[in-house]
């Protein structure tokens, strides 16, 4: 018994430990492939590193109800309360950026914004979020605090980008309320929604002074 005992222990924690390769994996893509592949190409190579990182770990990260998260919670009051926290995010990244740069923006720029925004937007959320919950549930250090943790610091990665420069500095990157709303609530629809949003409109800062300017 205490030899089977200890082998559950182990399985259940070599997905954790898996998690933790995302730090150096992503830092050494982001910091070294734009110098090797050039700056636009190695942006992309390091993020699509990243996003099937993120995919095929969170495939075997998550639980049987992943599917339920993709749900509306129950519209109770502090359900309600939530959803517009989770949306804080947007109306920052709306004013602090998209408001100081769309006037850079034609329809070409728009849809990689949005292709990118949807992407990013969606895998982050299924994968920090979603695989998280959906396996460890009620576990507030394995549900939200393990990855809202990790989440934060594979950012570091992005900050260290190769010749990539960031409005505002590091602190943007890792901020957001969507691991507390989720955990919370069991549900990653509305914050896929507003991560989506986010991006877009942040990433409109990104592109236009590191692109188009």
């Amino acid at each position: 018994m205490n030899g089977q005992s200890k082998t559950e222990k182990l399985e259940s924690k070599s997905p954790l430990l898996l998690s933790l390769l995302i730090l150096p994996l992503t830092f050494a893509s982001f910091f070294f492939l734009p110098q090797v592949l050039g700056k636009t190409a190695g942006y992309l190579a390091s993020f699509s590193i990243y996003w099937l990182y993120c995919l095929l770990h969170g495939m075997q990260l998550k639980g049987n109800n992943l599917a339920k998260l993709y749900t509306w919670p129950p519209l109770t009051r502090q359900n309600v309360l939530l959803l517009l926290l989770c949306f804080v995010p947007v109306l920052g990244a709306f004013s602090g950026a998209f408001l100081t740069f769309y006037h850079h923006l034609n329809l070409t720029l728009y849809l990689i914004l949005a292709a990118a925004a949807l992407v990013n937007g969606f895998v982050e959320e299924f994968y920090w979020r979603g695989a998280f919950i959906s396996r460890y549930k009620q576990h507030m250090g394995l549900a939200f605090v393990f990855p809202a943790t990790l989440f934060g610091l594979w950012h570091i990665s992005v900050y260290a980008a190769h010749g990539v420069s960031y409005q505002g500095g590091f602190l943007p990157l890792v901020g957001g309320l969507w691991g507390y709303v989720v955990y919370k609530q069991q549900r990653v629809l509305a914050p896929t929604i507003a991560h989506i949003l986010t991006n877009f409109f942040a990433f409109s800062g990104l592109l236009v002074e590191n692109w188009v300017r």
